[in-house]
């Protein structure tokens, strides 16, 4: 690899692979036409972020991507995160992919006009499949797991969706309809592959190597990275990723097909680091995500429409308990669930039912349960060993969703539709360390002298039996948590239209026995064509969403409480023993909410279709941990925010760009957002902020002036202005798709502990908080397909993709520790990619 010195700053740079330049196309008032390509179908288009069909008319705040679209935008990994970045109300962690830790296979988290990232709806073919066991401790372990705290590295999303196994993804971000609930944030409302009535056979690899990829490190990290120093997958200059995919469409029968979607992406990455004996160590990594889906419908029985799909996904990756106690684990995130959809027509009516299993576990699997260590010997370091044992949290919910969409009626000059329905899900969840943990720890007999009896005549190894004896030993016991509960929903949801007026009103109540409150959500949203000719639009809506409840709330503390300690003297008699209480506190939570606050302005100009979108969200009792008055950590209702968000977006579907047998389309959005929230994470560990962060005051200093923390700008997922641009062209007769992903945002200003104390006149302390600015970052993804035909019925398929074009990279750490420093987002990075379709 070359390495060259910019500003201090090391880049890595691989094999340089010659890539097109940009294309940025603006559309002429040419009319929309159809072009037989190599789909033998009409140009497809970019999807298109305003819905103004009869059916959804009022809601604004949808986007749907089709499963085109999805296989033509530069994905990258293919991960959810990497798609919703084209939505310009998505923003994603400051401190998510790292320059240095490319290897890394987790998906990042994303968040909706500032909300908390663990406070989004994820659904797959109209059920809720989001995790709640710890979805707010994203972190990935790989080394030094807990022994009295629950297993971090879990993640709202229940399952790592592979989306080229995707038919379609519905995005609703404002003026969401009363049929769901259960985010703060938005709604990911995935559709799974189905038959599409053609049999087909389609293979893919994939490939990524560090020698194309360009990384960014600090000149007081050089050497660390490029001796992959570490454990904790901090920096991979060394790994090689592949990708499989299978793709099966087949019809049963007339009225029965099968589709079938399997996918593996693999990581394989080495590490070195100094164990407890100081010697150097090589340890090799493996980090995978696997998905496989499987759907069976049927269609054509008197409207009857069933379809039963099986789905798994799961992210596996090593670990080392820690550089002393060098015992291996594995640590997986999985996913498993079958389901069912029927859908009935009869008259005007139509009946839905929605039906689903999932378990959802996050575990870890060591070498062993027991560690251990002696005290050091003249001429000698200690020595240690052993592991930490097994861990899993696990979520089980049944779910049943139904509706009823009543024929639409007529009132004087109004139209109106009405759809009632519900939700009811049993929901049981647990965590459990299955076998106890044992930690024993020996120190040497000396005698009257203080000679150490430990050391034999070469000063190293332990010489006899009964040279050294047990100083101390600690129980790390076996227990359970369990959560069980039930959620029960119902709405209605009705539909008007009133000469130039489209109106939608719903109201929705949820029911959860844990926490025991029934939450009504009001839904409001309102469409006035001004002109009556569709052109011109105003736009606006007031809801008001609840929010999800987690197991780790019902944990807490509790996992603590099973640990024991006892201290012994040399004749094995127990002097002292110490065990722990339960610190928690009880509890008494209320479910957190957010309303909304919409308007927004539709234009039609020639080929151009614009909207304006204000959207203000208020967060109301998020929850966050403290300690009461009697030293005891709790979680509260007490975190706050508001956050403004402002969208500008333009398109040209309707009319693309035909060009010398060219087919282009684009998009272009932009946000401003201005986001508060006392959700302020911890500076010294770039914690996003979280449910877990344990605040001890509730006013710091900050500019001069006593401020409550909800005053603060937001930790994370606040970039203040962002720019997006997204362009597809075809060419047909060459069978080649060319798209671009153009993404600017802003530096963002957070505020952080400066370590300083400020004193008022009662000589009261405060914590003083000082801004930290972020640089400014503007990067291009560009994808190249070229699908040959080999045969008359084999298609051939070359991808190439190529991450962040310009290498533009800037450094996201914001801790005042210098040690902590360094942390830069992903350089330029290549992928490969071949298959066939039969």
């Amino acid at each position: 690899m070359e390495i060259t010195n910019v500003d201090k700053v090391y880049r890595y740079t691989g094999t340089w692979l010659p890539v097109s330049l940009l294309w940025l196309a603006v559309s002429p008032h040419a009319p929309a036409q159809e072009c037989e390509g190599y789909t033998g179908e009409k140009c497809t288009t970019l999807p298109h972020v305003l819905v103004t069909s009869s059916e959804e008319k009022s809601a604004t705040g949808v986007q749907s991507i089709t499963e085109e679209r999805i296989a033509e935008l530069p994905t990258g990994a293919g991960n959810l995160a990497d798609l919703m970045k084209i939505n310009p109300a998505v923003d994603v962690s400051r401190h998510g992919k790292s320059s240095a830790s490319s290897a890394v296979m987790r998906p990042e988290e994303f968040s909706f006009h500032g909300q908390p990232f663990y406070q989004n709806l994820f659904m797959i073919d109209g059920i809720d499949t989001g995790s709640d066991l710890n979805p707010g401790s994203n972190n990935d372990v790989f080394s030094t797991p807990s022994l009295s705290d629950v297993v971090g590295g879990s993640s709202p999303q229940g399952y790592y969706l592979n989306v080229d196994l995707l038919e379609q993804v519905d995005i609703y971000d404002s003026n969401i309809p009363a049929s769901f609930g259960g985010f703060t944030g938005g709604v990911v409302n995935a559709r799974m592959k189905r038959f599409n009535g053609k049999n087909s056979l389609s293979l893919h690899y994939g490939i990524e190597r560090d020698e194309w990829e360009s990384f960014h490190v600090t000149e007081k990290d050089r050497q660390k990275f490029e001796q992959a120093s570490g454990i904790n997958a901090e920096f991979t200059p060394d790994y090689r990723k592949n990708n499989y995919q299978l793709s099966l469409q087949q019809g049963l029968g007339t009225n029965t097909g099968l589709a079938l979607g399997l996918s593996r992406r693999e990581s394989s990455f080495s590490q070195n680091y100094t164990d407890a004996l100081g010697q150097q160590q090589p340890v090799d990594y493996q980090d995978s995500i696997n998905n496989l889906h499987g759907r069976i419908d049927y269609t054509g029985f008197n409207n009857l429409e069933i379809g039963t799909s099986l789905r798994l996904s799961e992210r596996e990756h090593d670990g080392i308990t820690s550089p002393r106690y060098a015992d291996r684990f594995s640590k997986s995130h999985r996913g498993i669930g079958i389901g069912s959809n029927l859908e009935y027509r009869f008259q005007e009516h139509l009946i839905t039912l929605d039906t689903s299993v999932d378990m959802l576990s996050d575990t870890m699997k060591a070498a062993s349960r027991t560690f251990e260590e002696h005290e050091s010997r003249e001429g000698t370091l200690a020595r240690q060993t052993g592991g930490f044992g097994d861990v899993e949290q696990q979520q089980t919910r049944i779910s049943l969703a139904p509706k009823w969409q009543l024929p639409e009626w007529q009132w004087g000059n109004s139209h109106h539709q009405l759809a009632l329905g519900g939700n009811l899900s049993h929901t049981r969840s647990y965590y459990e360390r299955p076998e106890d943990v044992e930690f024993f720890s020996y120190a040497c007999v000396t005698d009257a002298s203080g000679a150490n009896g430990c050391a034999d005549q070469n000063g190293n190894g332990i010489s006899d039996e009964g040279d050294e004896y047990l100083q101390r030993d600690a129980t790390y016991g076996a227990g359970k948590v369990s959560l069980n509960y039930v959620s029960t929903a119902i709405y209605l949801d009705q539909k008007s239209q009133w000469h130039n007026w489209s109106l939608r009103y719903g109201l929705r109540a949820d029911h959860n026995n844990w926490l025991k409150s029934w939450d009504l959500a009001p839904r409001f949203s309102a469409d006035w064509d001004l002109l009556g000719d569709g052109n011109t639009r105003l736009q606006f809506g007031a809801n008001r969403y609840y929010g999800r409840s987690f197991l780790r709330y019902a944990v807490n503390d509790a996992v603590r409480s099973w640990n024991s300690m006892r201290f012994y003297n040399k004749n094995g008699d127990v002097v002292r023993e110490i065990t722990y209480d339960d610190r928690s506190a009880a509890q008494n939570l209320e479910t957190p909410y957010a309303d909304e606050f919409m308007l927004g302005w539709v234009q039609h100009l020639g080929p151009v279709d614009g909207q304006l979108k204000l959207v203000r969200r208020e967060s109301e009792k998020e929850i966050i941990r403290k300690k009461n008055n009697e030293g005891l950590y709790a979680y509260v209702n007490s975190a706050t925010g508001i956050t403004n968000s402002l969208t500008l977006e333009f398109d040209h579907e309707r009319h693309p760009l035909e060009l010398a047998g060219t087919s282009t389309v684009a998009r272009l959005g932009f946000n401003w957002k201005n986001s508060t929230s006392s959700l302020q994470g911890n500076s010294t560990l770039n914690n996003g902020g979280g449910y877990d962060d344990a605040l001890t005051a509730d006013k710091v200093y900050y500019q001069g002036r006593l401020v409550s923390l909800d005053e603060l700008p937001a930790w994370d997922y606040n970039t203040p202005f962002s720019a997006r641009l997204t362009t597809i062209t075809q060419f047909p007769a060459a069978r080649v798709t060319w798209s671009n992903f153009l993404h600017y945002r802003q530096g963002s200003t957070q505020a952080r502990d400066s370590g300083d104390n400020w004193q008022d006149s009662s000589n009261t302390r405060y914590d003083i908080y000082e801004d930290v600015t972020l640089d400014s970052l503007m990067t291009l993804d560009s994808r190249l397909q070229w699908r040959p035909q080999l045969l008359s019925s084999v298609e051939g398929y070359l991808m190439f993709e190529v991450s962040n074009l310009f290498d533009e990279v800037i450094d996201t750490s914001t801790s005042r520790l210098d040690a902590l420093n360094g942390n830069f987002t992903a350089g330029r990075k290549f992928w490969l990619e071949a298959g066939m379709k039969f």
